[in-house]
């Protein structure tokens, strides 16, 4: 199987990838999880302007100090289970404003996708079950898709993030996208009871939406970032944040086989694989 037929087959599963720019949490797009997660920030952003004790302000007026720590977000990890057409998706991922990510996306039926995306490169890597759904959803034939998992399965994949074949998987990447509508408050917000996430005391802060309840526990201690948000009631979803301020690496992959999608996709010598 010459390596340019692998290629096209390849990128033209990047949208998968890509999808989770748009990832629903209940009935929410990702860049919503801004919305409904309300994000999280940067650890050297500075603390909102306004004094007085957080716990002794009401619901929406801490998510409006969340919003704004939110805004000034530089980096985060995300870690993520939310769902796409209906299947569950885990999502683990660093990722900053700069558009550097690092990390690992899983879904149901496609299995295990590794990603390392810098301002050049995008490096990608699918297990079996990855490629073998993916062939799936091209309508490949048999031979065809064992040609390619035999290719592909725990190969990195490298791209320019400038190629335009590249655009759909760049916007899971992007913590200023992701954040882009948490300046949103609530006016049914409520300030729920105490709670601890991630060893840091938080206040839990209630709000309605049209598929559940969304519950955003906000820090107590220091600036106000949200540490976790969940979904609950129609659909379900949590998303939880850390690492706030913390340098992406998007180091390359340390390993010499690794398939250079511009490479293989033009019409120089080498292409077999």
């Amino acid at each position: 199987m010459r390596s340019r037929t692998v290629v096209a087959t390849a990128i033209g599963t990047t949208a998968l990838l890509g999808a989770t720019g748009c990832l629903p949490v209940g009935g929410h797009r990702a860049a919503d999880i801004g919305k409904a997660a309300r994000a999280s920030a940067g650890a050297t952003a500075p603390a909102p302007s306004g004094s007085g004790k957080l716990t002794d302000l009401s619901g929406r007026e801490i998510l409006r100090r969340a919003h704004q720590a939110t805004r000034e977000a530089e980096s985060a990890h995300v870690v993520a289970k939310v769902r796409l057409d209906g299947k569950p998706m885990a999502i683990d991922l660093s990722l900053d404003k700069k558009g550097n990510c690092n990390g690992v996306i899983r879904l149901d039926g496609m299995g295990r996708m590794d990603l390392i995306k810098s301002a050049e490169l995008i490096h990608f890597k699918g297990d079996e079950a990855y490629w073998r759904g993916a062939a799936k959803l091209k309508n490949a034939p048999r031979k065809q898709t064992d040609q390619m998992v035999a290719a592909l399965a725990g190969r990195w994949v490298k791209v320019p993030a400038s190629d335009a074949r590249s655009a759909a998987m760049t916007g899971m990447c992007d913590l200023d996208k992701l954040t882009l509508e948490a300046g949103r408050d609530s006016v049914l917000a409520r300030k729920g009871a105490a709670a601890t996430v991630g060893g840091v005391p938080a206040v839990a802060v209630t709000s309605p939406g049209k598929d559940g309840t969304e519950t955003d526990y906000v820090a107590t201690e220091g600036t106000p970032y949200i540490l976790r948000s969940t979904l609950s009631g129609k659909e379900d979803g949590e998303v939880s944040f850390s690492e706030f301020g913390k340098p992406v690496d998007v180091t390359s992959p340390k390993d010499s086989d690794v398939l250079d999608m511009g490479r293989a996709g033009g019409s120089g010598p080498g292409e077999s694989v």
